[in-house]
């Protein structure tokens, strides 16, 4: 019981901190540029509580807990003074996109920290397969890989990507063995028995921690790699390195099922890492969304405005208001759809 209400309340903490931050991206770019901002709500409406009035701005919690938003003042109508409709596009661009940026300044600090304290960031072999590759060039269990050619290898699925990319071609791997580096070749096969992969090896990781510096840089790679990650999908799917079984949208009873897993590998452990790279991809995973080019999201804003700079004039506020409620109906009720999938059809993790 004390560790189900355990999960619950750093969920709630990490679900609002997404909210929280994002919005107030939003907000904060807002007021800089004079824009008047309305209300600041936790949730989509209907209103449950009114929290407070700062200035000329009602913060609220609402009932659909979904996400949040910031309703600055003159959001389709340019005739409102002081309104985000009336700024010059660049500033509405700027606007828009602030929230997304937050998120993905709020994964960095979070990664940053991470390298700081203990980060899986070292690739170590686990296993050698028999009749493998990497068997016959002499790499053993408990290998650190520490490069292939001149490329820094920091996870397993880095030098998989390296692998998969050079099938049938000699690697040269650096390892530290006992305290020394050796240097091993091996050339991943073109074909090989289920389960073994190119190599025929297994990898684990071990925890490093790095001074601020160089968590620093780590932090700015890691966001990055984690990016790619998101956009490299498709491929791995075709490549069948990811079966698509496995893949499924997930809403905020999924989020928390995954939050709950994290949570405790982070208590099993005895380290914070698992947690912090889970708020961290989810903040990631915010950013990348509220970009898509879709009606209601921050994207589909954008790409209005972008339009509106291509033609010279804007398109009516009238046509932009409809499609943006149209998206926002069919966004909450895509939401709706995952709450039931996740419910009834419960994540299962390993």
């Amino acid at each position: 019981m004390l560790e189900w209400i355990r999960n619950l309340l750093i969920f709630l903490v990490v679900f609002c901190g997404l909210i929280l931050f994002h919005e107030l991206g939003h907000f904060l770019a807002a007021r800089y540029f004079g824009v008047r901002v309305t209300e600041f709500g936790i949730g989509f409406p209907p209103r449950m509580l009114r929290l407070g009035k700062w200035r000329e701005t009602e913060f609220t919690l609402n009932w659909l807990p979904f996400g949040g938003f910031v309703r600055p003042a003159g959001e389709d109508d340019p005739t409102v003074p002081n309104g985000l409709a009336s700024a010059p596009p660049l500033q509405r661009i700027v606007v828009l996109a602030a929230g997304s940026l937050t998120n993905v300044l709020v994964a960095f600090l979070l990664f940053w920290f991470g390298f700081t304290t203990g980060w899986p960031d070292t690739v170590v072999v686990a296993r050698v397969e028999p009749n493998s590759p990497a068997a016959a060039a002499g790499l053993q269990a408990d290998d650190v890989v520490q490069l292939v050619g001149d490329t820094s290898i920091h996870t397993p699925q880095q030098l998989a990507d390296i692998t998969y990319a050079n099938l049938g071609q000699t690697l040269t791997l650096q390892v530290e063995r006992a305290g020394e580096n050796l240097n091993i070749d091996m050339t991943p096969r073109e074909s090989w028995p289920a389960g073994q992969g190119p190599l025929g090896i297994g990898m684990t990781w071990k925890l490093t921690t790095y001074n601020m510096a160089r968590a620093g840089t780590r932090a700015a790679t890691e966001l990055a790699n984690q990016a790619r990650e998101v956009f490299m999908l498709p491929v791995r799917l075709m490549r069948q390195q990811v079966d698509a079984s496995d893949l499924r949208f997930v809403g905020p009873v999924g989020i928390k099922a995954i939050n709950d897993q994290a949570v405790n590998v982070s208590v099993e452990l005895g380290a914070i890492f698992p947690l912090l790279q889970f708020v961290g991809i989810i903040n990631l995973m915010i950013a990348i969304t509220n970009l898509l080019p879709l009606p209601a999201l921050d994207g589909g804003r954008i790409i209005f405005v972008l339009l509106e700079l291509l033609r010279g004039r804007r398109i009516a506020p009238e046509t932009e208001g409809r499609v943006h409620f149209i998206g926002m109906a069919l966004l909450i009720t895509l939401m709706v759809v995952l709450v039931y999938q996740d419910i009834s059809n419960p994540l299962v993790l390993q």
